[in-house]
């Protein structure tokens, strides 16, 4: 037999909420986490690095829009180059709630490794963020 109700749920009576901010500090250096939580602008901070560190569809642990696809090995000339780049770490941002946008990307060059500079606009507050791509344009 089936179940039957008379409460009938439609998706417009449904408020969305957002997650908590708060989760435990990745401590790199020492290759450990927890001990202590973060909230705010530095659990933002700590949500991009992972973003921007994780390969979409890599891990299973993760949904499909986690992580970046960053693929610039075949991408020649430098704006084309920094367009990819651009659009990549935007789309890995997207699917976080805190996040408003990555903005005033900038690109400097030393052999083949571009180091990109950005601000990362999100709820808590702005912030700028780097990372290192192999170039080679």
């Amino acid at each position: 037999m089936i179940p039957q109700s008379d409460i009938v749920l439609l998706n417009e009576d449904m408020e969305e909420t957002p997650q908590p901010s708060l989760t435990y500090k990745l401590d790199l250096s020492r290759g450990r986490i927890g001990g202590v939580a973060v909230d705010g602008l530095e659990a933002v901070k700590q949500a991009v690095f992972k973003m921007l560190s994780t390969i979409r569809f890599e891990h299973l642990i993760y949904s499909d829009a986690y992580g970046n696809e960053a693929d610039v090995g075949a991408v020649s000339g430098r704006a084309v180059f920094e367009a990819e780049v651009e659009r990549w770490v935007k789309e890995a941002l997207r699917p976080d709630d805190r996040i408003a946008s990555a903005t005033q990307f900038r690109f400097s060059y030393e052999g083949d490794t571009a180091l990109v500079q950005f601000v990362v606009e999100s709820d808590y507050g702005n912030y700028t963020d780097a990372l290192e791509v192999s170039s080679n344009v």
